[in-house]
């Protein structure tokens, strides 16, 4: 009986500490944590599959999404370098078919928010939500010529834009809020599904985008096998205090340096 007492009493004391560490635990992710400091620019080989094999509704669970390629763990964009530490550490999916591009992101943000609703038209998401950021350059140019930007929020709300040059143009105000980024009359007509894994510490943004959305007039046309693109993809929260990204940006501006987005190479 002395042993029982003795014995509650010290999970009495270790009890809080159990606790406490089991809320500050590292997420548990489902790949290596990743180093891209050398500066070297990452590349995704998307794999190619038939036309209804992938269900947009934010689960992941169909078999061509376990052969799609992965970009491995979002880096540091600042030094790009792992930061396990940070609440949107992330890590994507690519795959494609004749007419779409598919893209699963994970991120590990336990207390993802959003003040917009899915029907909101081009809100501010980078500003005030959590929620990640596609920019894609069809072709392997490198020149910042002709490339479009796709944000997606927890919410499902979308923010999309298509430029001509690097941040051009840019018209409006002194502040984001009177500013106009891009050609705003541009619809990615993104297909997309957001799923909460609240037991995971994390959420899911699956995407579906037409090709046929990405046409300009200097665009190279929808991709064939062996074909590649630049990409860039960044999680963000906190008006961005938080970010990580798949190819960092290592001081060479800010995330529309298509120099530093990666390849997305398509593959059968």
């Amino acid at each position: 009986a002395r042993r029982a007492t003795l014995a509650r009493r010290m999970w009495k004391r270790l009890m809080p500490l159990a606790l406490l560490a089991g809320c500050s635990r590292t997420p548990s992710f489902d790949e290596r944590l990743a180093d891209r400091s050398d500066g070297t620019l990452p590349e995704v080989l998307a794999a190619k599959v038939p036309a209804g094999d992938i269900t947009i509704d934010g689960r992941l669970d169909e078999a061509a999404w376990q052969r799609a390629g992965s970009t491995g763990m979002f880096v540091s964009p600042s030094s790009g370098r792992p930061a396990p530490k940070s609440r949107v550490n992330a890590r994507a999916r690519l795959a494609w078919s004749n007419d779409r591009l598919f893209v699963g992101i994970v991120v590990w943000d336990r207390e993802a928010t959003s003040p917009f609703s899915r029907d909101d038209v081009d809100p501010h998401i980078w500003a005030k939500a959590s929620g990640i950021e596609l920019m894609l350059q069809p072709g392997t140019r490198s020149d910042n010529r002709d490339y479009f930007e796709v944000q997606v929020d927890v919410a499902g709300s979308v923010w999309d834009t298509r430029f001509d040059d690097y941040n051009r143009p840019i018209v409006g105000g002194p502040d984001d809020a009177s500013k106009r980024f891009g050609h705003k009359e541009w619809r990615s007509q993104v297909e997309r599904a957001v799923r909460k894994e609240p037991d995971a510490g994390r959420y899911v943004i699956e995407l579906g985008i037409p090709f046929g959305s990405l046409g300009t007039s200097s665009a190279a046309d929808p991709p064939g096998p062996g074909d590649a693109w630049r990409m860039y993809l960044y999680s963000f929260r906190d008006g961005q205090a938080d970010a990580m990204s798949w190819s960092p940006l290592l001081g060479q501006g800010n995330f529309h340096r298509s120099s530093r987005f990666g390849r997305l190479r398509f593959v059968d």
